[in-house]
């Protein structure tokens, strides 16, 4: 893992949409396209491509959104819109968060919708402001969503809640320190509260942290795969 020396700043060169700055030993990923940080499907393929180059090293990743949000979703009005493609690219940056080999952080703050709840729930470390407001609209739109990321943080009842009936919740209202494990923290300081846990992750050997995560994986997806085949 690199040191405090290596830094750099990719956000002149990448499009629009996603930035990346290496710092610390820490690539921070930032959505950035105002007003909202809805996403496009280039901003999926920015995004992959961003996981994959932090991945060669690999570094830990710090996920946060610009303008006071993390994402509100993606954008349903793009002009020539592939609703396949949009899937599929959006699956693949669920992966690649998953995959990724050393401890992903979302730090979010604003709001969470959609495919951008996804993303955040996708990381192996959770840190929300408790206003943030979290929504999943799929169900109102006629889009099928894959909800899998939603189980590594929320109970079954919330989920309901958040899929069938599109209701609209903060992190506060679901008590997400509480049931999910997430860090809570008042608006504004995510970035902060996220500096702490990267703090604590530094004391911890890389090889040692990429090896405890890949064994994580393969037992919480044993304990889901359990818990379907054992439900009526």
């Amino acid at each position: 893992m690199t040191g405090p020396s290596d830094v750099a700043d990719d956000s002149r060169q990448a499009r629009p949409g996603v930035r990346l700055e290496l710092l610390d030993g820490v690539a921070r990923i930032c959505f950035d396209r105002p007003p909202v940080n809805a996403f496009t499907v280039d901003m999926f393929r920015q995004f992959r491509a961003l996981m994959k180059r932090a991945g060669d090293d690999p570094r830990p990743v710090l996920l946060t959104g610009a303008n006071g949000m993390f994402s509100a979703g993606y954008d349903i009005k793009q002009p020539g819109l592939d609703g396949a493609a949009a899937s599929d690219a959006a699956r693949d940056c669920l992966a690649a968060i998953q995959d990724h080999p050393a401890p992903v952080v979302a730090a979010v703050e604003g709001a969470a919708v959609g495919i951008g709840l996804l993303i955040a729930t996708s990381a192996d470390i959770l840190v929300i402001s408790r206003s943030a407001r979290l929504r999943m609209p799929e169900v109102t739109l006629g889009i099928d969503s894959d909800i899998a990321p939603l189980r590594r943080f929320l109970p079954g009842p919330w989920i309901r809640r958040l899929c069938l009936a599109a209701e609209t919740f903060t992190a506060a209202d679901m008590g997400l320190d509480y049931c999910a494990g997430a860090t809570v923290c008042e608006p504004g300081t995510s970035k902060q509260a996220a500096t702490a846990v990267f703090e604590l992750l530094a004391g911890i050997e890389p090889s040692f942290l990429e090896r405890a995560k890949r064994r994580l994986a393969e037992s919480l997806s044993t304990m889901t795969l359990t818990r379907v085949e054992d439900s009526p």
